[in-house]
């Protein structure tokens, strides 16, 4: 239960799911995450790595290089003594587990596919590729239904996998409940004692001097960083053009690409700006040495993983999605309903559905870190343009992704799938 987009559906579905008409539980490869602690107490948790001893035969299994096949029987297992009546997964890993689980103890079963298949697939093979695309092609035609989040990943799910089109629906995220209001967050500095001088963030300092030196920079604005340190952050310079981005530090975010944009923005334009990015992952180490290389430590905010932040989206004058190719990313809508102006990438599905085109926001072709950063200097100069814009995206998503509508379709489908009548309970 990582920070992903994936992990905050399952949760916004788990929060939400009709009780009386359904008793869910979780099943996870392992016990652990971020977002763990955000499961509603009433739904039991079960996972395959759950730190339990192993058996004898599990050892035997592991040293056999089949522990796939134990995952398998394990959750075979859980679906046989929970008496499930349907499975709901999500994720390309979660597809294969269940199917295989399902296959050792038959259930009806809906799967997700919420990233485009291609890099998915590439991104997990171990050995050959046709062998593994066979595979995952295997587990999405054996379940009830396969479930994409927009209609171009639809598309390129049934090309990629040659699925039959009635196979595969469009159902959209749902638009979490911002649960943080403003008063948790507003925090007086001098009340809780931050020093924004001691903390490299006094509005006196030049953000556009290049040529400080390391030594005078606090690491701290590109560590991990608290709420109060975040606070200081968004309180401070501002007279900035602020931008936000959140999602996991990975090579698919594209976010060397908007740090090559920002570097050209300070050092060759002489833009006043400053990026701060909401998450974590692999490619931390080398998104931090490129700050480092290119002297951007007081303009570029590495804050690690925040469990909603949104709850910071509107102290902020951009968000910007520099993705290399996503599905229906939910940290692009989430702040398009916060009523931040946007900037995406036009990758093969997701940004130019909730941007419509670029009706609602700014989309830039992806690894094109010119594009992003002329699409950020006219955000820049023509503000009333990208909040115009902004308006028009937000009532977009509000009525695209409406949480209530998504789950009651959700829920009907569920019911349809396990062949059960709305009045019995279904696990």
């Amino acid at each position: 239960m990582g920070g992903g987009g994936a992990e905050r559906q399952v949760l916004e579905i788990l929060r939400r799911i009709d009780r009386s008409r359904f008793e869910p539980i979780l099943y996870l490869a392992m016990k652990q995450g971020e977002l763990l602690e955000e499961v509603p107490s009433d739904v039991p948790i079960f996972a395959y790595w759950d730190g339990s001893p192993a058996t004898g035969a599990r050892r035997i299994l592991s040293a056999m290089k089949l522990t796939r096949l134990l995952r398998y029987l394990h959750l075979a297992k859980v679906l046989r003594e929970q008496q499930i009546d349907v499975v709901y997964d999500r994720t390309y890993l979660a597809t294969l587990d269940a199917a295989g689980g399902c296959w050792f103890r038959p259930t009806p079963r809906v799967s997700c596919c919420v990233a485009d298949p291609g890099p998915e697939l590439e991104l997990y093979v171990r050995g050959s590729v046709a062998l593994s695309k066979r595979f995952a092609r295997r587990a999405y035609v054996s379940a009830s239904i396969v479930l994409a989040n927009s209609e171009g990943l639809r598309q390129r799910v049934i090309e990629y996998f040659q699925l039959n089109p009635d196979h595969v629906q469009v159902y959209n995220n749902l638009l979490a409940d911002v649960r943080v209001t403003e008063s948790n967050f507003e925090i007086d500095d001098e009340k809780v004692g931050i020093n924004t001088s001691e903390a490299g963030l006094n509005p006196s300092n030049s953000v556009g001097n290049a040529n400080q030196s390391s030594s005078a920079r606090s690491p701290s604005l590109v560590n991990e960083m608290d709420s109060l340190s975040l606070q200081a952050v968004f309180e401070a310079n501002k007279g900035e053009f602020l931008i936000v981005s959140a999602g996991r530090l990975h090579p698919q975010k594209g976010y060397l690409f908007l740090l090559e944009a920002m570097n050209d923005l300070i050092h060759c334009r002489g833009r006043s700006i400053r990026l701060v990015i909401f998450g974590k992952g692999e490619s931390d180490a080398e998104l931090r040495e490129f700050v480092r290389i290119h002297r951007l430590e007081t303009h570029v905010i590495l804050a690690g993983f925040v469990v909603d932040p949104r709850r910071w989206y509107r102290k902020a004058n951009l968000f910007v999605l520099p993705s290399l190719f996503d599905a229906m990313p939910n940290a692009l809508i989430e702040a398009v309903a916060s009523g931040i102006p946007a900037l995406a990438t036009t990758c093969p599905s997701g940004p130019k559905e909730i941007l419509d085109g670029g009706r609602c926001g700014g989309l830039v072709p992806p690894a094109d870190s010119k594009g992003l950063a002329d699409a950020i200097a006219d955000a820049i100069d023509d503000p009333e343009k990208w909040r115009e814009k902004a308006i028009l995206a937000r009532e977009r998503v509000l009525q695209m992704f409406d949480p209530e509508t998504g789950i009651r379709r959700l829920e009907r489908l569920l019911e349809q799938i396990a062949g059960r009548a709305s009045s019995q309970v279904l696990k």
